[in-house]
């Protein structure tokens, strides 16, 4: 019977993880991989108990937890904490189309800048009626149908 290297099967266990992030995005297990290749430089350079394997493989996880996680979310998320999730999407008025019809309390969508909306309102707004945006939260914007004053 052949033996497996240990530096070998902590390596592949650190690919597993990997994988898994990239399958189901946790943003944790990346960081048991990192710990998982930390532990598989230290066998490459010196034979240690499978206790002491665990222990490196446990520090070497939590450290890079604690210290990266929020830099690194902040790489690949986007660093909300400088704006409100209630943001105005612009100072100047926009406008857009319903595409599909907002009964309140129900959400419906609204073509603008390029993209298709949800949409909340205060009243029923029917297709194909002018609106203009309000305010954005997330990724539902609010709107009100477009009413142009006349001047008498």
């Amino acid at each position: 019977m052949e033996f497996v290297s240990p530096v070998l099967i902590w390596f592949l266990l650190g690919v597993v993880f990997f994988v898994t992030e990239l399958i189901l995005p946790s943003f944790i297990l990346f960081f048991l991989g990192v710990g998982a290749w930390c532990t598989a430089s230290v066998l490459a350079l010196t034979d240690v108990s499978l206790t002491v394997q665990m222990i490196i493989f446990l520090i070497s996880s939590l450290v890079t937890l604690i210290s990266l996680r929020s830099w690194l979310r902040s790489v690949f998320h986007g660093d909300s904490s400088k704006e409100n999730d209630s943001v105005n999407v612009d100072s100047t008025p926009s406008t857009g189309i319903v595409t599909e019809a907002i009964v309140p309390p129900g959400l419906g969508r609204v073509k603008y800048g390029g993209s298709f909306w949800q949409a909340i309102a205060d009243e029923p707004i029917p297709v194909d009626t002018v609106v203009q945006i309000l305010e954005r939260k997330n990724l539902i914007v609010q709107v009100c149908p477009l009413r142009i004053e006349e001047t008498v």
